[in-house]
């Protein structure tokens, strides 16, 4: 297949030196520059790293491809979609990847005919510099349609899952999303005020807090349709928290490196789809304001 990768973040180099084991893959970026090389390393610290050689930004390309892949921060997906959909066959299909909710209705909306999908990935990837990408954790991804016709593409769960797996196709792909969003709500905020590794919320100090997060995300979550116990949420968490002890979340290091973070998509989605259910959530209102006031102290210096 002739695919091409819409981001070149950490997660958006490791599906695309992935794929480009089976597939002809093409990057498309903000840098403009018709080329990209990364350096991917591995899992494994006994394996040896490789460099993948892409080309980039070439419209001829992304409009011959088969398959686009959307990988970017949830806040960055309107302005892709913008960059590409002139470019892009109305048959072609687009699956979109980030972390949290919220971007569904744009992309219905700035993509009208194209197959829609959606993909959650636990999948981990550090950038340590400007070329090297490093594998630190494997993880199930969901892929599933948005649309109709999205719908017709369930073959792509394949090929995803020979590059990178596990990765199954889901019948009803707001599900793992609001699972994965769970995950985030308790793990992110606290991670990237704390400066931690996840790891370190495994600590007694932090029980109380993630059994109030998972409370408030466990009753959003069954007014949306998809009933779940809070016990079963705070375990589920506990098992991502041990799992990827080792990990800086992504918005630790949103934080860390005075970028933007994906709060907004995450804990602030769940306030928004708890105020329409006329659901209280202060315990997350409060961590959802303690980021955007450390985003905010990035601003000022």
């Amino acid at each position: 297949m002739k695919l091409t990768v819409v981001g070149a973040g950490a997660v958006g180099r490791l599906w695309g030196c992935k794929l480009s084991l089976q597939h002809d893959v093409h990057f498309w970026t903000r840098d403009n520059a018709p080329s990209l090389t990364v350096q991917l390393n591995p899992l494994a610290a006994n394996d040896k790293s490789t460099i993948c050689h892409f080309s980039a930004n070439q419209p001829p390309v992304l409009t011959d491809a088969d398959c686009i892949l959307v990988i970017v921060k949830a806040f960055q997906v309107t302005q892709a979609l913008k960059d590409i959909r002139r470019h892009l066959r109305p048959e072609t299909p687009v699956i979109i990847m980030h972390n949290g909710m919220g971007s569904q209705d744009i992309a219905r909306k700035l993509l009208p005919k194209n197959p829609l999908l959606y993909a959650t990935t636990a999948q981990a990837a550090f950038r340590p510099d400007e070329q090297q990408v490093s594998h630190t954790g494997i993880g199930q991804t969901w892929l599933g349609a948005l649309n109709t016709t999205g719908k017709k593409h369930k073959a792509l769960a394949d090929e995803l899952d020979y590059a990178l797996p596990p990765c199954q196709w889901h019948d009803d792909i707001a599900y793992p999303l609001w699972q994965k969003l769970a995950i985030n709500c308790a793990i992110n905020p606290l991670t990237a005020i704390h400066q931690c590794r996840n790891g370190e919320l495994a600590n007694q100090n932090y029980s109380q807090q993630l059994t109030d997060i998972c409370h408030e995300v466990a009753q959003v979550m069954t007014a949306e349709g998809y009933p779940i116990n809070s016990d079963e949420l705070k375990q589920l968490a506990d098992k991502v928290i041990k799992a990827t002890s080792q990990n800086f979340s992504s918005m630790n290091q949103d934080i860390c490196q005075h970028r933007p973070t994906e709060i907004d998509y995450i804990t602030g989605y769940l306030i928004v789809r708890a105020k329409a259910h006329g659901i209280t959530v202060p315990v997350n209102t409060r961590l959802w304001q303690q980021i955007k006031q450390l985003e905010q102290h990035n601003n000022d210096q």
